[in-house]
């Protein structure tokens, strides 16, 4: 049995859109207009907190914005502003449903996020169904390429071998370190996955 195991943003579900406009269309929501300082704080704490695994990251971020009292709205309206902004490529639900539906094996996700917020997103393009396991960074407290995001994964879904599909460096080269295979994902065609694996 092999498990082949996706990563989420970028790969499983895309956007067109830059993040910072995803961001821009939330806040906009909430309050109607989009203060330049609002985006420079949210990016740059955003990433201090996420970095670390601090706990809640969006809300936590979100409520350093100086004027933002509360941080809860603005956090649900980025997060259906993801939802509704990313999407799946084209053939990617026909290959999943192939590849979930075959025996020779088990599908998962490993994703750099807050679970709850990974799970929205998967459940929000109605794809959960097609993963065996669900695997993010801070469950374990560290990100690709960091080893513990993949040994947990093993332990969730194991199998005789691994193979990661994903789009970054931090993907292809985790996978690597772990001694999983890896197929780096271009942005085409799910097919192209079937092709350069060996385990379908």
């Amino acid at each position: 049995m092999a498990a082949i195991v996706f990563d989420l943003d970028g790969t499983v579900l895309r956007t067109e859109q830059a993040y910072q406009d995803v961001l821009a269309d939330a806040i906009a929501s909430v309050r109607g207009d989009v203060p330049d300082a609002w985006l420079e704080t949210y990016t740059e704490s955003f990433f201090e907190c996420f970095d670390e695994c601090e706990p809640d990251p969006i809300r936590r971020t979100f409520a350093r914005i100086d004027g933002c009292d509360d941080p809860e709205p603005y956090a649900t309206a980025l997060l259906e502003a993801e939802i509704e902004s990313f999407s799946p490529p084209p053939d990617a639900r026909r290959v999943l449903e192939q590849l979930s539906a075959a025996d020779a094996h088990d599908l998962g996700v490993l994703t750099n996020g807050v679970r709850d917020w990974q799970l929205a997103k998967l459940r929000g393009n109605d794809l959960e169904r097609y993963f065996d396991a669900v695997v993010t960074s801070y469950d374990v407290g560290a990100h690709k390429p960091d080893e513990a995001p993949y040994r947990e994964l093993e332990t969730q879904l194991p199998a005789a071998q691994y193979v990661m599909v994903g789009d970054s460096d931090s993907d292809i080269e985790g996978a690597q370190a772990a001694g999983w295979d890896a197929i780096r994902y271009d942005g085409g065609s799910f097919d192209d996955v079937l092709d350069e694996s060996d385990y379908v």
